[in-house]
């Protein structure tokens, strides 16, 4: 009889690693489904699963880089304290790279930064504090209406009630970032910058 039970545990394992391997070949063909979420629970839980995935689907120019343990900096900049669940990320790996989350004090942490997240609507901080980091390799991501045209890399908006994401290509080329085919055609894509 113990056997039974061990077996049946034993069964019971291999069906659940089969259905989690099942579920990784859907995500991996359907990429659109995982990257347009309904918005549901805190709102900065939904959007840091998508920074994490924008990050796997990223690749960014080797010069951005010193050496191959550096980590990936993720840098936030809030005026909404909700934001602070974004260091759920610190710690995780990414390409072989863990991830570092520090908020934004200053233009100096540009100068190290890979990802730069702005979780405010106020358009004047964002504008300067993204014109300093034009040029830097840095995948900018934001949340207001018109990020994308003031120069951003990628923008959350909200569609019938789902969290979606618009992706400026001119401003990826510009910072010399390579988005992934499965990342371009889960976006809406934004082709003119600054207009």
């Amino acid at each position: 009889m113990a056997r039974i039970s061990v077996k049946s545990k034993a069964v019971d394992s291999y069906a659940r690693r089969a259905a989690v391997a099942l579920l990784c070949c859907l995500v991996l063909l359907r990429p659109s489904t995982v990257l347009c979420e309904p918005v549901k629970g805190p709102e900065y839980e939904v959007k840091i699963g998508f920074i994490y995935n924008f990050a796997n689907f990223v690749t960014w120019p080797p010069a951005v880089f010193d050496d191959n343990p550096d980590p990936l900096i993720l840098c936030f900049v809030s005026e909404n304290l909700s934001s602070e669940v974004l260091y759920k990320l610190d710690g995780k790996s990414i390409k072989g790279r863990k991830i570092k989350v520090i908020a934004y004090r200053d233009g100096a942490c540009l100068t190290k930064s890979h990802i730069l997240f702005f979780a405010t609507q106020n358009k004047a901080i964002i504008q300067p504090i993204l014109n300093l980091a034009n040029g830097l390799g840095i995948l900018t991501i934001g949340e207001v209406d018109g990020f994308s045209r003031m120069g951003g890399v990628i923008n959350f908006f909200e569609a019938s009630n789902r969290l979606r994401f618009e992706i400026n290509i001119d401003a990826a080329r510009r910072e010399g970032l390579k988005m992934s085919a499965q990342l371009l055609g889960s976006a809406q894509i934004v082709k003119a910058e600054k207009e």
